[in-house]
């Protein structure tokens, strides 16, 4: 969360992957032989340090060693934590983190939270900023991202838990707000559209209430458009000529348009890339405010196109299993929709320098984890001191809901 100041951000990145490299050091070294499973995400997300090493020995680029050789650190930790943790243990840990750090923000940032909502200032955007230095791209994305697991964290049955969601989901919004962050509002929207389409074809009870609210929001904005639309277009520069809605959302489209122009002109690192973060501005000359533009630069075309049918496939069986009660899936589902939806607009989707990216790496690698095979198979696993297993490529589809039951 500190890793945008300028003077120690090496050093607050450094620490954040080492307390994480240590929680999955606890974990292994709690059951060291207990199997491990390569998951097909896995397999995916691995196979990244080999192309990155191969072109850096052709590239020669030394930064791009560094972040390779931290980034496989990190992920052999984040399969460690996937598996080893339980779907309680991890929700639980999401929740607790994330009011740790909403109570920081209120301490340290509240006042100028409290003069950026306020409506009427003269130079907005000199009041645009995010807790912490943080990019407000990037602020979209975390903060939008503990929204939606905040909405979906289903599996603690805590006598306040309703009360807390409500504090972080406001707190958050406030935060995109002064932000500005319009990628991680729309994500956010898009994914309650999702939310409220799933329930109306499933013909739950909760699509009464879904109803009744909708219906009063709509009231409340038939009676209050005039004030809402001027506060929106305050808050989210609307009108302004640089981030307006003529400007195509800050020459996003124009950006886009670069990146795959880039893409489309290299020679051999069209197929391979050119290395883990080496999709910079000082590399391209230009940032690629995408992360699907910025894994195929990074990694090639074929690694990009294998780790979209990999989250589409595991939000597609995690949409079944979810459908039929199972609170973890319903957690990955729309936590793992919302990362796909914003990372439209930004680069951060593969990453481990935020708090949110390392979140989405873990939740699909247990996602994965989790339907590449059935209840009883992983009981039977569990008993077997295998050092390493490869999962079957192919997973198969229980005809019941994986059980999030600590045993599992």
């Amino acid at each position: 969360m500190f890793s945008n100041d300028d003077a120690n951000a090496i050093v607050f990145q450094a620490l954040g992957v080492m307390l994480f490299v240590a929680s999955a050091a606890m974990f292994f070294l709690a059951s060291p032989n207990r199997a491990m499973d390569i998951t097909p995400i896995d397999v995916i997300m691995l196979l990244s340090v080999p192309l990155s090493y191969i072109a850096i020995a052709i590239s020669q680029d030394s930064y791009s060693l560094m972040h390779t050789t931290i980034f496989l650190i990190t992920y052999l930790s984040v399969m460690i934590i996937a598996q080893r943790a339980t779907a309680e243990e991890l929700i639980m840990c999401v929740r607790v983190s994330t009011v740790a750090i909403l109570a920081i923000v209120v301490v340290v940032f509240g006042d100028r939270l409290i003069a950026g909502l306020t409506p009427g200032a003269l130079r907005r955007w000199e009041l645009r900023e995010a807790p912490f230095g943080m990019h407000p791209n990037l602020a979209g994305f975390v903060y939008g991202g503990f929204i939606i697991m905040a909405a979906n964290s289903n599996l603690l049955k805590w006598r306040f838990n309703h009360l807390l969601t409500s504090l972080i989901v406001g707190l958050c919004l406030a935060v995109m707000l002064v932000a500005s962050a319009r990628g991680g509002l729309l994500a956010v929207l898009l994914t309650l559209a999702v939310y409220v389409l799933t329930q109306v074809l499933s013909g739950r009870r909760s699509v009464a209430y879904v109803i009744l609210i909708g219906v009063a929001l709509l009231l409340l904005s038939f009676v209050y458009w005039d004030s809402i639309v001027s506060y929106a277009s305050e808050m989210l520069d609307l009108n302004s000529k640089e981030r307006g809605l003529e400007s195509g959302g800050t020459g996003r489209f124009g950006i886009w348009a670069r990146g795959i122009g880039y893409i489309s002109d290299r020679s051999w690192q069209i197929f391979i890339g050119s290395g883990l973060r080496s999709a910079t501005p000082g590399n391209m000359g230009f940032p690629t405010e995408n992360s699907y533009i910025n894994v195929a630069v990074e990694s090639g075309i074929f690694l990009t196109a294998a780790v979209l049918i990999a989250f589409l496939h595991i939000l597609l069986h995690c949409y079944r299993y979810q459908a039929n009660g199972s609170a973890f899936h319903r957690f990955a589902f729309y936590t793992l929709l919302f990362a796909m939806f914003q990372s439209v607009f930004n680069r951060y989707l593969i990453a481990v320098g935020n708090p949110f990216s390392l979140l989405i790496l873990v939740i699909a690698s247990k996602a994965s984890g989790t339907l590449s095979k059935g209840p009883a198979a992983r009981r039977t696993d569990a008993n077997h001191k295998v050092p390493f297993r490869v999962s079957a490529a192919l997973p198969r589809i229980e005809r019941h809901p994986i059980s999030t039951s600590p045993e599992q």
